[in-house]
């Protein structure tokens, strides 16, 4: 049995009885692992500490032939206060949803891990949520090897576009002339298709500093979550009460 230390952050936590939990960590250097916590779920026990969703901390875990279980932990930071908005929390739970389905693969964890802390971060300073999560979801795309290509159109290469539309199918721009050649692909807002451009661009916390109009974030936020979706094979379902309940 080895003794590691990493930093990560908790995306998911689960009841393994009355006084265990099984947290699901994203970290930087071992990727997305499942840590078992002994006692706690019990109050005030040491494992209790830094165990629940959304905290970023140090983490001292044993690891053996049957995985991780936690040692103890020191808070760097943590975003609890967000769950005391209902559409913040939503969305830093659809970006915890994820960025956890984007991190099979270890080599992805580190970049991803830190634009969900500056996406955390801007959703406490108090950007709008929707742009934020939407922001995220298309970054990931990029961090994590499928992003759409949006400098020239993907067929022709052509880039002085009158008209701009975007195939899914063919995961790109397309021209008004090479349109034709996917009819379901969809006429973009002017906005929004700079908006997917400026994310692409941009690094760090700067991902999220940008502003946009409601018909703009809209069709923004439409094409990024089904852009995410189709790659990664998932309906995501966080963000339907909110539409429910009128609010994003």
């Amino acid at each position: 049995m080895a003794l590691i230390k990493t930093k990560g952050l908790v995306i998911k936590e689960f009841a393994l009885n009355d006084a265990d939990k099984m947290l699901t960590l994203i970290t930087a250097d071992h990727g997305k692992i499942s840590v078992s916590a002994r006692n706690a779920r019990k109050s005030g026990s040491r494992s209790s500490y830094g165990t629940q969703v959304l905290t970023y901390g140090e983490y001292v875990l044993f690891r053996s032939k049957n995985g991780f279980s936690l040692n103890s932990c020191d808070v760097i930071t943590h975003y609890y206060d967000l769950a005391s908005d209902l559409v913040r929390f939503t969305h830093a739970a659809h970006m915890l949803e994820m960025a956890g389905d984007a991190t099979h693969d270890p080599q992805a964890a580190e970049p991803v891990l830190k634009t969900l802390l500056y996406g955390l971060q801007a959703l406490r300073k108090g950007r709008n949520p929707l742009l934020v999560s939407s922001a995220f979801a298309l970054k990931l795309m990029q961090l994590t090897g499928y992003p759409p290509h949006v400098t020239s159109c993907v067929n022709c290469g052509r880039t002085d576009m009158d008209e701009i539309r975007f195939s899914f199918k063919q995961c790109g721009f397309l021209c008004e002339t090479c349109a034709p050649l996917d009819l379901g692909a969809q006429l973009m807002d002017i906005g929004a298709a700079k908006a997917i451009l400026f994310v692409l661009c941009a690094n760090e916390g700067g991902i999220f500093n940008f502003e946009l109009s409601d018909k703009a974030l809209e069709a923004f936020s439409a094409l990024s979550f089904r852009y995410i979706g189709e790659r990664l094979d998932k309906r995501y379902s966080k963000l339907d009460f909110l539409k429910e309940l009128n609010v994003q």
